[in-house]
């Protein structure tokens, strides 16, 4: 039975592939049409940096100096872009809003904060200003399970928890004209009150969250003494409960939103032209992980580029500052700076910035990350931001613990990866504008501006939301949302057969061969329907590869988008060892109510046939059968 089910793959695939060929064949040797000048477009969300897909930046439209940017799972990143010319401010990037101070912060690593708690219900009223809590427990925060986490200081192991927060104001006229803010961190849930008002109720975060004053309760701030109360519930496993009181930071609020003149997203960078005064300012978003020419897929790795030019053609100080909230984005105040070699590092979590150590600085401010760098003649008024991310856990699959394909050896670091990128950066940049001509050029072969602005980000967002990883026998894995994915497969292919990135379809395909090779191994122990069902999802997907392959051949120029050789690869990879049969065949069974009733199939070396025998039973009229090398089988 084994044999005969590896047979009968070995026709299927070789089928498909021999079709897939000639469609290529046939396709990639028609129709010219003369390649255009590269064109600007703006679509409506793209991926700005693809680093990690825990840490990939995207960013909607035109809105880089408007809003935050945002990571691809929704949460903000609070990055600030300030050019200072001739002493006034111009922001490029993010917007002010969510710069914040404390009032009363947040506990951390190092800093707690004392409240009166109960894990009782106290009775009506608890949440009011006047309430007396002398009788309460005093703890401090956060609440939760002592071990395993340094910022909680007091067990919380019942499911509800009561806790109220005393908040001296000295001056609360100085709090007129700012939004005020309490920021928090739960598991599950929590409701918020100030003064006894209400605030509002929110699910299970373990990042910081903020949320509004209302108006009503901005006003019933009074001097002295105020209460922020919150009730906690914790319906299974682990709890935590922290809370504080924060103030709109206004230190950029007096800068002017500089005027965008230029935007232009091709497939491996974006690239912005601000107007700030008499100075013109070129900021570009460069992912080194899509370049071609470096072996460097995968590279946890992004940076801006940034250039100014003065168009009154006088000399202006200019300086470029980049601020990022370290707290907002991973609750904690901890961060760590040191200068390594030509580069000043600075790292929070999981986060690593990089600027050139000469003619830069460094500062921090209630969690606030600043870096800046003076621009003029000697460094040639340009210089870049590097960013990187450590990636976590390692994935592991069918028994074995993968390694990311950047990291092989498990002793690589994300600040060599940092270094080794900013120290060629300019080459690299070269290559990517390259990438980005030849791309645009074939988009706008094949269709209008609106499939250039489908097609090209798609490269970026394809990386940005895939994991690299290499096996022990090194083969390269390529991973989504999902192990071993044939959907996802068959969602990526287009756009990865339009660039060409035939290495990527191999990796995604290896771990779905991986496990169908293991199927075919165990078939004894398996039921056929499941192998059946794993080779029809295969041969679905190889079939919708050669379709378009010839939809996007046939537009293009008589440039193959891949070669034969790699066809060959490709089938290389899912042709299992079999032996010399040339035929394999299989009908149904029917019973007597005319339904399905399993199969009957043979293998030969020679000839392969099938009927039906209409002398049946007077129950079953027909008898199907299969005969392969003049042996027959009946159902």
């Amino acid at each position: 039975m084994e044999i005969r089910l590896k047979i009968k793959l070995v026709v299927l695939w070789k089928t498909i592939i021999l079709l897939g060929i000639i469609v290529l064949l046939s396709a990639c040797f028609h129709s010219k049409k003369e390649a255009v000048s590269s064109i600007a477009i703006i679509p409506d969300e793209h991926t700005l940096l693809a680093i990690t897909p825990e840490f990939s930046i995207k960013m909607a439209g035109n809105t880089l100096n408007k809003h935050y940017l945002r990571l691809k799972s929704g949460k903000i990143f609070p990055m600030t872009g300030i050019l200072q010319v001739d002493g006034r401010t111009y922001r490029f990037m993010g917007e002010d809003s969510l710069r914040i101070s404390p009032i009363a912060s947040l506990a951390n690593d190092s800093v707690s904060w004392s409240g009166k708690y109960s894990y009782l219900f106290p009775g009506k009223g608890w949440e009011q200003k006047e309430y007396d809590d002398s009788f309460w427990k005093e703890g401090n925060a956060a609440f939760g399970p002592v071990k395993g986490n340094s910022k909680i200081r007091t067990a919380w192991g019942a499911e509800n928890i009561y806790v109220r927060r005393h908040i001296k104001i000295d001056n609360k006229d100085a709090l007129e004209g700012h939004k005020i803010y309490v920021c928090y961190i739960c598991d599950d849930q929590i409701k918020l009150f100030w003064n006894g008002d209400f605030l509002f109720e929110k699910g299970i975060t373990y990042q910081t969250k903020c949320g509004r004053l209302t108006d009503e309760a901005i006003a019933h701030i009074g001097n002295g003494t105020n209460v922020l109360a919150a009730y906690g519930c914790n319906t299974g496993g682990p709890a935590l409960l922290d809370f504080g009181l924060y103030i709109e930071n206004k230190t950029y609020s007096e800068a002017d939103t500089a005027l965008l003149k230029q935007i232009d997203v091709q497939a491996t960078q974006t690239h912005y032209v601000f107007q700030c005064g008499d100075v013109e300012l070129q900021i570009d978003f460069v992912s080194p992980s899509l370049s071609e020419k470096w072996n460097m897929t995968g590279w946890p790795v992004g940076f801006l580029s940034y250039q100014v030019r003065s168009e009154d053609k006088k000399e202006h100080t200019v300086e470029i500052l980049f601020d990022v909230d370290m707290e907002w984005m991973f609750g904690r105040r901890k961060i760590d700076s040191w200068v390594e070699q030509e580069w000043r590092f600075v790292k929070s979590d999981s986060l690593y910035l990089g600027l050139t150590a000469d003619g830069t600085s460094f500062s921090c401010d209630d969690s606030h990350v600043v870096l800046s760098q003076k621009l003029c003649a000697e460094n040639g008024n340009k210089g870049i931001l590097l960013i990187g991310y450590g990636e976590g856990q390692r994935i592991q699959y069918i028994g074995e613990r993968l390694q990311p394909l950047w990291n092989d050896n498990g002793k690589g670091e994300v600040k060599e990866l940092m270094k080794a990128v900013g120290n060629r950066y300019q080459k690299l940049k070269e290559e990517c504008n390259k990438l980005d001509n030849l791309w645009n050029n074939k988009a706008f072969q094949v269709g209008d501006k609106t499939f250039a602005e489908q097609i090209l980000p798609s490269y970026r967002n394809f990386i940005s939301s895939h994991r690299f990883v290499l096996s022990s026998d090194n083969k390269s894995f390529c991973f989504g949302d999902t192990l071993g994915n044939v959907r996802d497969a068959y969602r990526s292919f287009p756009a990865l057969l339009f660039f060409n990135r035939v290495d990527w379809m191999k990796s995604l395909l290896n771990p779905v061969f991986l496990l169908k090779n293991m199927y075919l191994y165990y078939s004894y122990y398996l039921k056929i329907s499941v192998m059946k069902k794993v080779n029809v999802l295969l041969a679905i997907c190889v079939a919708v590869f050669s379709v378009y392959s010839w939809a996007y051949c046939s537009k293009s120029s008589t440039n193959s988008l891949f070669s034969l050789m790699d066809i060959v690869n490709i089938e290389a990879l899912g042709t299992p060892e079999t032996g010399t049969a040339t035929c394999s065949i299989s009908y149904d069974c029917i019973n007597s109510s005319g339904q399905r009733d399993g199969e009957v199939k043979c293998t030969g070396t020679e000839k392969c046939h099938r009927g039906i025998d209409k002398s049946g039973t007077v129950i079953i009229k027909e008898k199907r059968w299969v005969e392969c090398d003049g042996l027959k089988t009946y159902c």
